[in-house]
C-alpha cells in the first residue's frame, strides 16, 4: 500500500511543483549610424525568474554585435537545471544619422539678411531722400554684434544640430542697403571668396522703396537682377533657394512700400514666384508666412523682422532645404 509523506505534524503533504521559469526582454532598442554601415550596439541582459537550478541566458545576436541599417530581431532564451525554457524577443532599430548633398551655404541680400532689428525714429519717414537718411542712420546706430539675430545664425544652429556628421557652415553676407542690381555686380566676388555649395538668394526690397517715379517701376529691374543672381549660381553648379520679399506693416515708420498707395512687394513676388519657376530653383515663399502675423514677426520698425521674424525665416530655409538636399 502507497504511503503519503507526512509533516512533522502528522498532515500529509505534497511534493512541491516545479517553478514556472520566465524571462523578460529589454525594451527595443535604438542606434544611429553616421556613415550608414552597422554600428555596435550593447544592451542590457533579459531579467530572469523562477525555474530551479542554474540559469543559463543567451541573445541572438548578442549584446556588442553589429547591426545594419534598419530594424533587427533579438531572441532571448532561458533554461534552468531541469530543463525549462522561455524566451522573449525584442527590436534594434539602426537609422542613419541624416546628410545634406551640400554642406557650405552664402545667405546674400540686404538688411533682412544681414539680421537687422531696428526701432522707429520719432517721426514716419516718406519719400527717397528720407529713406537714403534714415539707411545712414541705422547704419549708424547699428549696434555691435547685431548679425547674432539673423536667420543664417540661427539657421547654421538648426542645420547642424539635424546634420551632426557633418560641418554645416552658413556664411551671412547680408549688406544693408544694397539694391538688386548692386547685389548682382557683387555676388560673383563673395561667391569667388567664399566657394559655397548653395546660395540662399533673398533681395530686392531696397529697390521697391526707390522706384520713381512709383516703386512698380522697379520691378522689372529686381527681376533681371535676380535671374542673373539665380544663374550665377546654377552656372557654378549651386542650389539656388529664392526667397519672396516680406511684408511690411502699413503705416509703420519704415512701411516705405507704401509710400506711392500701392503695396509694390505683392506683384513683386508674383513675378518672383515665376522667375523660381522658369528657372527650376527651390522657392522659400516668406510673404505667406509672415502675413498673418506682422505684429509679432516684424518689428519695432514695421520693416525688419522681429528676432521671432529672424527664426521664421530661418524655418522657412530650413524646411526648404530638407526638402531639397537631405539624403
Amino acid at each position: 500500500m502507497a504511503l503519503a509523506a507526512v509533516s512533522c505534524g502528522g498532515s500529509p503533504t505534497q511534493p512541491s511543483p516545479v517553478d514556472a521559469l520566465s524571462i523578460s526582454c529589454p525594451v527595443a532598442q535604438a542606434a544611429q549610424s553616421l556613415d550608414g554601415g552597422p554600428v555596435i550596439v550593447n544592451f542590457p541582459n533579459p531579467t530572469v525568474s523562477g525555474g530551479q537550478g542554474v540559469l543559463s541566458t543567451t541573445c541572438s545576436p548578442t549584446s556588442g554585435s553589429r547591426f545594419a541599417v534598419g530594424t533587427s530581431n533579438v531572441t532571448c532564451t532561458a533554461q534552468d537545471a531541469k530543463k525549462q525554457t522561455a524566451s522573449c524577443s525584442f527590436q534594434v532599430t539602426v537609422s542613419r544619422v541624416p546628410r545634406l548633398a551640400a554642406t557650405r551655404f552664402v545667405a546674400f541680400g540686404d538688411s533682412m539678411t544681414e539680421g537687422f532689428v531696428q526701432q522707429c525714429r520719432t517721426t514716419t519717414l516718406t519719400g527717397r531722400a528720407a529713406i537714403l537718411a534714415d539707411l545712414q542712420y541705422f547704419r549708424e546706430l547699428r549696434p555691435p554684434g547685431y548679425s547674432a539675430v539673423s536667420y543664417p545664425v540661427k539657421l547654421q544652429a538648426m542645420l547642424a544640430s539635424r546634420y551632426a556628421g557633418q560641418a554645416i557652415t552658413v556664411i551671412n553676407e547680408g549688406n544693408g542697403g544694397e539694391k538688386a542690381a548692386e547685389g548682382a555686380l557683387a555676388l560673383p566676388a563673395v561667391l569667388n571668396a567664399d566657394t559655397p555649395q548653395a546660395l540662399l538668394l533673398l533681395e530686392g526690397i531696397n529697390d521697391i522703396h526707390a522706384g520713381t517715379p512709383t516703386q512698380a517701376s522697379a520691378i522689372p529691374t529686381v527681376i533681371s537682377s535676380l535671374r542673373s543672381m539665380v544663374q550665377e549660381g546654377k552656372r557654378r553648379g549651386m542650389t539656388v533657394f529664392l526667397a519672396t520679399l516680406l511684408p511690411e506693416r502699413k503705416g509703420s515708420c519704415r512701411s516705405f512700400d507704401f509710400d506711392d498707395g500701392v503695396e509694390d512687394v505683392v506683384p513683386t513676388n508674383s513675378q518672383i514666384r515665376s522667375l523660381a519657376t522658369s528657372e527650376n530653383v527651390p522657392l522659400v515663399d516668406m510673404y505667406p508666412a509672415f502675413t498673418g502675423s506682422l505684429d509679432t514677426l516684424l518689428g519695432p520698425d514695421g520693416l525688419h523682422p522681429s528676432e521671432a521674424g529672424y527664426q521664421k525665416m530661418a524655418d522657412l530655409f530650413y524646411a526648404a532645404i530638407q526638402q531639397r538636399l537631405e539624403q
